[in-house]
């Protein structure tokens, strides 16, 4: 086995294969270690009822090393409109592609789908290996290089590590970087769902009391991808629930605007919190994705975050290579840190306070909150602003996402 590479990468999921395939793209040597077994095929992913909303930024740079391409056209849906309303009063907002002049406002991919394409597109990259069932013990740095033992006694080495290795990272655990952690006391139940009325291309989004409540479109027309974020006591009331008696609370919740939801496939429920990382970087270290950020689902962002994430620093590390700079160097890394930490924190915190203005029902908020709902809606330049921005066609981007 090489153990000698020019970037080390701990975590196989969104982030950690993207920031894999950027840089084999362009001709490094990189290894990825992964923890989880190896999937082969589209066909053979495991069960995983998490759909993710995908910008035009994240298509783009999923596509520069061809990963887009590699995802099966019957697992891609897109949505062209997207509709958000207050369960607490009149207010609603509803975007439509077309008035950008764009074909659609972004794409559901199931999680493991995406997961699947991505290791194909990186396999197919000769400087690139991906070490399954593997995880770090020990990490030494030294000045021109840093070294992983993992957990099979392998010794490798490469000018930097990146850890993409989710909010339990070890690796940032190991190089001793504090991750600041705000529960937001909720939690998110997610599963597929066939509703009778077509979806329409339309993603939509209700805001209860508890917590919102999205239906994201998926293929063919019938199926949405839920995210219910509500009190963890009634995430585990819906998680005990009979299909049936699930079905009937979803459409009940959601106003039937799809009609009868026929059928849910398994649930399954997550918590959510607002984390970041202290520090994003140390000496030839970086974090990226989960492992340094996590961000309510309210909007989808999270996973588009994190492959941000990797084309930023991808970015960074080819400029400073054809320049003839470390690629490991504090120069490179603390830019890197600059440019993610304020762009991420943005997110974050504009995610935090959505969250908090629509659940607060103390007088006058909910009626503030519906006429400002309204406003926007009727306001087009405010409206196309905020769309440019859901669209990733706006905000400090890295070239891979233009």
């Amino acid at each position: 086995m090489q153990t000698e590479y020019d970037v080390i990468i701990v975590g196989g999921g969104l982030a950690g294969l993207t920031l894999a395939g950027l840089l084999g793209h362009q001709g490094l040597e990189c290894v990825v270690i992964e923890a989880g077994e190896k999937i082969d095929r589209v066909d053979s992913v495991p069960d995983d009822p998490r759909a993710l909303a995908i910008t035009h930024a994240s298509r783009n740079i999923l596509a520069s090393f061809h990963a887009w391409q590699c995802l099966p056209q019957d697992r891609l849906a897109c949505f062209r409109g997207m509709q958000v309303w207050d369960e607490n009063g009149s207010g609603a907002i509803a975007f439509d592609s077309t008035e950008l002049g764009r074909p659609t406002l972004g794409y559901i991919v199931e999680q493991a789908v995406l997961q699947t394409s991505l290791e194909q597109a990186v396999r197919s990259l000769s400087g690139i290996s991906v070490l399954h069932n593997s995880r770090p013990c020990d990490i030494q740095w030294q000045d021109d290089h840093v070294s992983v033992i993992l957990d099979k006694g392998e010794n490798i080495s490469a000018h930097l590590l990146v850890a993409a290795d989710g909010v339990q990272s070890a690796c940032r655990a190991m190089a001793g970087i504090n991750y600041r952690v705000h529960d937001y006391r909720q939690r998110a139940v997610v599963c597929v769902t066939r509703t009778a009325l077509p979806h329409g291309e339309i993603a939509r989004q209700r805001f209860l009391t508890d917590g919102p409540l999205a239906f994201l479109p998926m293929y063919p027309d019938h199926q949405c991808g839920i995210v219910w974020s509500t009190r963890p006591a009634h995430a585990e009331a819906l998680l005990k629930m009979t299909e049936r008696e699930f079905n009937q609370a979803l459409q009940a919740a959601f106003e039937h605007t799809l009609g009868e939801v026929k059928e849910s496939e398994r649930r399954s429920c997550f918590p959510l919190r607002r984390a970041e990382a202290e520090y994003y970087c140390r000496e030839r270290f970086a974090l990226i994705g989960d492992a340094a950020h996590s961000v309510h689902p309210l909007a989808g962002q999270g996973a588009n975050l994190g492959l941000l994430d990797a084309a930023s620093l991808a970015q960074l590390i080819l400029e400073a290579g054809v320049k003839g700079r470390d690629i490991g160097g504090r120069r490179v890394l603390r830019s890197y840190e600059r440019w993610r930490k304020g762009e991420n924190r943005i997110v974050m915190m504009t995610m935090e306070g959505f969250k908090y203005v629509f659940e607060n029902q103390s007088s006058p908020v909910p009626m503030l909150r519906n006429r400002a709902l309204n406003f926007a809606n009727s306001f087009i330049p405010l409206k196309h602003t905020i769309m440019r921005y859901a669209m990733g066609l706006s905000g400090d981007l890295p070239v891979a996402a233009k």
